[in-house]
């Protein structure tokens, strides 16, 4: 015969297992409905999400964090409120992308900078916030990352640097801006190729003759 005590504690176990997993589950529901909010750009909830304890920082199904979804979509009232909520800013993706990263290739200056004065990365090993800012021309968005201390030669993992990014898109001014602030476009990369070379290579001619009258050769 079981004694009464062990009935008590057999059947107790059970019960605090539910109890435990109870807020699990209602939190992993938040969890969910908050990242619904997040892509639906519905702020409202999102914002009573994150009070019911939804975290900033958890990943969507393709690795992106809210923050980061907020920097692709331009979506600055989100981005403000998750830094808010304490988002963590130098999370990476599965291509080792930070928000300030797409921030920058969006062109994004206002976002780029909310997210600097708070402490986002910029000079970090690999591609950085500069080069992506370059390869889309994004001047105004360039110049503040330059006035921030970004590394104006750092280069990617394949050798790539921010002017060889301007000098691809065609982007004359991005690559004046470039050069008038320092940058050496006699680096090459990975491949043996430097700016000048992959302005003729893509006939951007004019950028060929920036490059050229600046004393830089293939």
């Amino acid at each position: 015969m079981i004694d009464i005590s062990i009935k008590a504690r057999l059947l107790v176990i059970p019960m605090v297992m539910i109890i435990l997993c109870l807020p699990l589950k209602a939190l992993a529901g938040i969890q969910e409905d908050f990242l619904w909010a997040v892509e639906s750009n519905n702020l409202t909830d999102a914002s009573k999400l994150l009070e019911k304890g939804a975290s900033p920082d958890v990943p969507n199904g393709n690795g992106y964090t809210p923050l980061m979804i907020a920097a692709q979509t331009k979506n600055f009232p989100l981005a403000r409120l998750l830094v808010q909520a304490g988002a963590k800013l130098n999370i990476r993706n599965r291509y080792g992308e930070t928000a300030i990263m797409l921030a920058s290739y969006q062109g994004h200056t206002e976002m780029v900078k909310l997210l600097y004065v708070k402490g986002a990365e910029i000079n970090h090993a690999g591609w950085n916030p500069l080069i992506y800012a370059a390869s889309g021309g994004h001047l105004n968005t360039m110049q503040l990352l330059l006035n921030g201390g970004a590394e104006i030669n750092s280069t990617s993992e394949n050798g790539t640097t921010a002017v060889m990014m301007a000098v691809r898109g065609n982007y004359f001014d991005a690559v004046s801006l470039l050069i008038n602030n320092g940058a050496d476009a006699s680096i090459r990369n990975e491949q043996g190729d430097n700016a000048l070379h992959w302005a003729r290579k893509r006939d951007h001619q004019k950028i060929a003759d920036l490059l050229s009258a600046r004393g830089v050769r293939e």
